[in-house]
C-alpha cells in the first residue's frame, strides 16, 4: 500500500483523538522508501497539510514516485531559484526595500524600514529560503514578542508576508512558496488588545490645570503650548502629526473649519474638520492667527513647527498625577519615573480616541465621526469608539423608561 496511516504515538491504538498522519511506503529496485506525506508535499508548495487519503493518491503518490524513478531523493526539498542562492535575509529584505517600497513612494517607507530591520537582526544573516519555514517565522516570532505589543509584533509579520509576495512573483522568484498560510504561521489579530482608556472630565481638568502650571525654567515654559494641545486633540481628534502641521492658512473663519491636506494625512485624502465658533478651541485659533499664515497653531510659542513633544507630555503626566519631575541627566526619566508613567497608562493617541467617543456621545453619527478621523474603513473607526459605564447606564435607561411608557399605553382600557 503506497500510502497509508502511521502513527508513532506511545500507546495509540486508533484512537479517534489521535490524528493518524498519512505516509509514503514505497519499495522501488528493492530500496524502501518512507516518508510523511506532509513533508513531502508543504516543500513543494502544497498549501496545506493533507488531510485526504485521496489527495495523496491522486496528487502526490505520482511525483513521489517520479522523483524516485529519477533518481532523485523524495527527502530532499526541490533546489532553491537560481535568484535566491547565495542570497542571505539581509539582502533580499534590502532589494525588497529599494526595488518596491522606495520605487513606489510609499509613506510609511521609515515605518517599513523599522520593520525589515526587525527581521534582520533575528534572521539577516542566514539564507533567504529560511522566510519558506514555519519554524523559522516563528522563531523570529518568538524572539520580537517578549519586548513589544502583540500589534506590533502583527504588523512586522504583515510587512515580512508583503516582501515573501514580492519575492515570489519576481523574474526569476527569490522564493516559491509563502510560510502564511492556514496551516503554517498565521497573523491573529483578534490577539491584539483593544485599547478602551477613556479620559474623564476630572482627568482632563487635570491635566489642563497642570499644564498651566508648567511655565517655568524647569519644564522650559511649554504650559501654555501643551494647554493648546490637549485642547486641540480633544476638539480636532486629529493624530498627532497632523494636528503640528496646521498652520494658520489651514483655517477657513468664513465656514468654521480647518483643512488638513492630503500630504499631512495617514489616509493621504484631504480633509476638513469643523470647529465650534463658540468653543474653547475658537479663541485658542483667533490668539495663534497673529503670529502670520505660514506659522503652525500648534507649534512653538513663535509659531515654528514642532516635531514632537514627548518630554513634554511624559513631565505633564507625572505632574498631573501628584508626581515631580526628575531626570538623571537631560532627557533621561529616572526609572522610577518610568514605571510612574506606566501606572498612568495614558497616550496622547487616547486623546484622539477620546474625542471620538465624546462625540458618539453627543449622538453624532458614525459616518460623521468617520470623516471627522480621516480613516478610509469604518471598521477602523467602530474599533474607536469605546463607551463608559455611565454612557451605557444612561441608554439603557432611556430604554427601560420607553419601555415602561409602551406597556402603560398598551394597558390602557380607553386604547
Amino acid at each position: 500500500m503506497p500510502v497509508r496511516e502511521i502513527c508513532k504515538q506511545k500507546g495509540c491504538r486508533a484512537s479517534p483523538r489521535c490524528e493518524h498522519p498519512w505516509w509514503f511506503d514505497v519499495m522501488y529496485d528493492g530500496k524502501r522508501w518512507r516518508m510523511r506525506v506532509d513533508d513531502f508535499a508543504l516543500a513543494r508548495e502544497a498549501r496545506e497539510p493533507i488531510t485526504v487519503k485521496q489527495t495523496a493518491e491522486k496528487v502526490w503518490e505520482p511525483r513521489f514516485l517520479a522523483e524516485i524513478i529519477a533518481g532523485r531523493d523524495p527527502r530532499v526539498p526541490p533546489n532553491v531559484p537560481k535568484a535566491a542562492q547565495a542570497l542571505t535575509v539581509a539582502d533580499f529584505l534590502d532589494r525588497y526595500f529599494t526595488s518596491y517600497v522606495e520605487a513606489e513612494g510609499l509613506r510609511t517607507a521609515g515605518t517599513i524600514k523599522g520593520r525589515l530591520n526587525a527581521v534582520k537582526a533575528c534572521l539577516g544573516d542566514r539564507p533567504v529560503s529560511v522566510l519558506e519555514k514555519p519554524s523559522e517565522i516563528l522563531r523570529f516570532k518568538a524572539a520580537y514578542r517578549p519586548a513589544h505589543e502583540i500589534a506590533t509584533v502583527n504588523r512586522a509579520l504583515s510587512t515580512l508576508r508583503a516582501a515573501i509576495n514580492w519575492g515570489r512573483f519576481q523574474d526569476p522568484p527569490f522564493l516559491t512558496s509563502s510560510p502564511f498560510h492556514r496551516f503554517g504561521v498565521t497573523i491573529k489579530t483578534k490577539d491584539e488588545t483593544k485599547r478602551d482608556r477613556r479620559v474623564g472630565l476630572q482627568e482632563e481638568k487635570q491635566l489642563l490645570d497642570a499644564a498651566l502650571s508648567m511655565n517655568s525654567a524647569e519644564h522650559r515654559w511649554v504650559g501654555s503650548s501643551m494647554h493648546d494641545r490637549l485642547i486641540g486633540a480633544l476638539e480636532t481628534c486629529c493624530r498627532q502629526g497632523e494636528m503640528l502641521r496646521i498652520q494658520n492658512r489651514h483655517i477657513d473663519w468664513d465656514q468654521h473649519q480647518i483643512a488638513i491636506p492630503g500630504a499631512h494625512a495617514k489616509a493621504a485624502e484631504n480633509r476638513r474638520i469643523p470647529f465650534d465658533p463658540q468653543g474653547r478651541l475658537a479663541p485658542i485659533l483667533k490668539r495663534r492667527a497673529k503670529l502670520g499664515p505660514n506659522t503652525y497653531v500648534f507649534g512653538t510659542e513663535s509659531g515654528e513647527f514642532q516635531k514632537s513633544f514627548k518630554t513634554a507630555w511624559e513631565a505633564l503626566l507625572l505632574v498631573a498625577n501628584g508626581y515631580e519631575t526628575k531626570r538623571l541627566k537631560p532627557g533621561l526619566w529616572v526609572q522610577r519615573d518610568r514605571e510612574r508613567l506606566r501606572q498612568i497608562d495614558l497616550h496622547w493617541h487616547d486623546l484622539r480616541h477620546e474625542g471620538a467617543c465624546r462625540l458618539l456621545a453627543d449622538a453624532v453619527d458614525i459616518r460623521t465621526i468617520q470623516l471627522m478621523l480621516g480613516h478610509s474603513d469604518i471598521k477602523q473607526t467602530q474599533r474607536y469608539l469605546n463607551i463608559t459605564d455611565e454612557e451605557l447606564r444612561k441608554a439603557m435607561t432611556g430604554v427601560w423608561e420607553r419601555r415602561r411608557q409602551l406597556r402603560a399605553v398598551n394597558q390602557d382600557p380607553r386604547k
